[in-house]
């Protein structure tokens, strides 16, 4: 066991030593007077995707009007700069579309802001041993989970890029992150099976990392000394990170976490027109710093941005006084001292493998200057291979039996669902049939078989949907008019029936109606479109923004248009 260990020590030593000599010459130089010409700013979330809420504030609304600012200070002050949002308005985007903006206009810099959260689990006594521990809950895998409630404490902001493996402690922030990606159609096919609740899917995408993780890192250092020395804010790091909108853009990238909302005290910060423009000043600074640095710019700054008076981190003082936390090491007033840490390891780490990176990619351009050092290099890695060669063919062995053997755990499974999505199938239990399909399909990567019977249920559904009528629902006796349609605000749809009275117990008069295996909800019934338009403004303070009127007649949904000119005498 400990030999074939080694071997296998030995084959990633020699396919790293592999990879700098016969990669690095063709990897993305740091040029120094590499231009930066155009800049994304990314504001988190959007639309139905609120990210994470404090008591009054959304990520959402935080993040998008410190973007905002941002993208205003660098179109003023830096002209030769193209300022592009991923959005400017509260929509919900989609994380593949928002790298694709970046990488579409070719931009040199992707910046994603945010704000962060935190919980910690909610404490039961056991029955058993009549101890204290964590209250779980069994999700839909059937993993069991912590449950959590609001924690108040944490407050501080760290910013995030992508490493070449994920940082311990760190998971929460990136499935927080990612699972925006849960509420866009058919994410399982767009994001080729990564799932942002699956540890497992991060392992695999942590084998993938950016080539400008040195420019990134930077960038992300600038930007935490900014907050520090001028917004007040506790310095909690820069991070490694497998976030998908920073792995999918071909540029330097970082997200960066601006603060807690879950804090009341950060939170009332953030929320604040004076917070929102210290924060955007910050990232405007590190921005420039940056850009100069990458063109290879000298110059020092004596403007109204760069002189901004210095913010107090409230939670830092409220802390001090209370005691309870030991207080963290902060510069005094008017000078320029090195942030003291408590722990800040991960940070350390992070520079160290940038300085290290940054002397390898040195070591490689003036190897790559002289092609005799090159080929002998070459030369000694394939004499290296051929010393290793019976090694190679061992592990290769190996490997081989362990693909078979998960080739086989494949197949076994790949049966086992299709043969209970036939029994489903054939007991017309398609949306189960379906769901079990689906799974077989995904194990053997596009099957024939499953997809064809896949085709065949969606076929079935979209007929039942033109045929579906309306599910009765009591109807109020005053609604009524000449031709028979009825008005009511469509404000939610779900997969599944829900209990109306405990779901939406804010909503009046609530029914709801099938279109193939989804439930749609309404609220209302009325006999002409103002009315209606009257209860659709009143769901959406209430916060169903997307709400809208529709038109039934006979109990079945009519083009509203049409509903109009009927009752309107038109």
């Amino acid at each position: 066991m400990i030999k074939k260990y080694n071997i296998l020590i030995t084959l990633v030593l020699l396919q790293a030593l592999l990879t700098v000599i016969f990669c690095s010459f063709d990897k993305p130089k740091d040029d120094p007077k590499r231009k930066v010409k155009i800049i994304v700013i990314d504001p988190g979330h959007g639309g139905k995707d609120p990210g994470c809420n404090g008591v009054s504030c959304k990520e959402k609304d935080v993040a998008l009007a410190v973007s905002l600012k941002l993208g205003k200070l660098i179109e003023e002050n830096i002209k030769d700069v193209k300022v592009i949002f991923t959005r400017k308005t509260d929509v919900f985007v989609e994380l593949e579309d928002r790298a694709k903006v970046a990488n579409d206009n070719n931009a040199d810099l992707f910046i994603s802001i945010h704000c962060n959260a935190a919980g910690k689990p909610v404490m039961v006594k056991d029955k058993k041993t009549g101890k204290m521990r964590p209250k779980m809950f069994k999700n839909s895998r059937g993993k069991m989970i912590v449950v959590e409630t609001t924690n108040p404490e944490p407050f501080g902001s760290e910013t995030y890029v992508m490493g070449l493996k994920n940082e311990e402690g760190k998971m929460k922030v990136a499935q927080r992150e990612n699972s925006a990606m849960l509420l866009e159609d058919n994410y399982e096919t767009k994001y080729q099976g990564f799932d942002p609740n699956s540890e497992e899917s991060y392992i695999i995408m942590s084998n993938y990392t950016s080539s400008y993780v040195i420019q990134s890192a930077g960038l992300a250092l600038k930007i935490q000394d900014q907050y520090f020395k001028k917004a007040g804010r506790v310095d909690k790091g820069v991070h490694r990170q497998s976030i998908w909108v920073l792995w999918r853009t071909s540029m330097p990238s970082v997200l960066t976490e601006i603060g807690y909302l879950t804090n009341p005290q950060e939170e009332k910060f953030l929320g604040s027109e004076k917070g929102q423009s210290y924060l955007a000043a910050c990232l405007f600074r590190a921005f420039r710093k940056y850009k100069d640095e990458q063109e290879g710019i000298k110059k020092i700054y004596d403007d109204v941005i760069e002189n901004q008076v210095p913010l107090e981190n409230e939670n830092y003082k409220i802390t001090n006084e209370s005691g309870e936390v030991k207080a963290l090491d902060k510069p005094e007033e008017g000078t320029d001292i090195e942030i003291k840490k408590e722990d800040k390891a991960t940070d350390l780490k992070l520079k160290e493998a940038a300085e290290t990176i940054a002397k390898e990619e040195a070591l490689a351009e003036q190897k790559a200057k002289d092609d005799k050092l090159r080929e002998d290099a070459k030369a000694k890695a394939l004499a290296d291979l051929k010393v290793k060669d019976s090694e190679l063919k061992k592990a290769k062995s190996d490997s081989i039996a362990e693909a078979q053997k998960k080739l086989n755990e494949q197949e076994k499974k790949y049966k086992q669902f299709i043969a209970l999505a036939d029994i489903n199938f054939k007991n017309k239990n398609y949306d189960d049939a379906l769901s079990l399909y689906q799974k077989a399909n995904f194990v053997k990567n596009s099957d024939t078989y499953a997809s064809k019977k896949i085709a065949e249920i969606e076929a079935i559904n979209k007929k039942t949907a033109d045929t579906k009528t309306i599910e009765p629902t009591p109807e109020r006796k005053d609604v009524g008019n000449n031709a028979g349609i009825v008005f009511k605000v469509q404000f939610a749809s779900t997969d599944k029936e829900v209990d109306v009275k405990t779901k939406y117990s804010n909503v009046p008069e609530v029914s709801f109606y099938k279109a193939g295996a989804i439930f749609k909800y309404t609220s209302g019934n009325y006999a002409n479109m103002e009315e209606a338009a009257k209860q659709q403004a009143k769901l959406k303070e209430l916060g169903y923004k997307d709400c809208f009127v529709a038109a039934f007649k006979n109990n079945i949904r009519m083009d509203i248009n049409e509903a109009k000119k009927l009752t309107e005498g038109k």
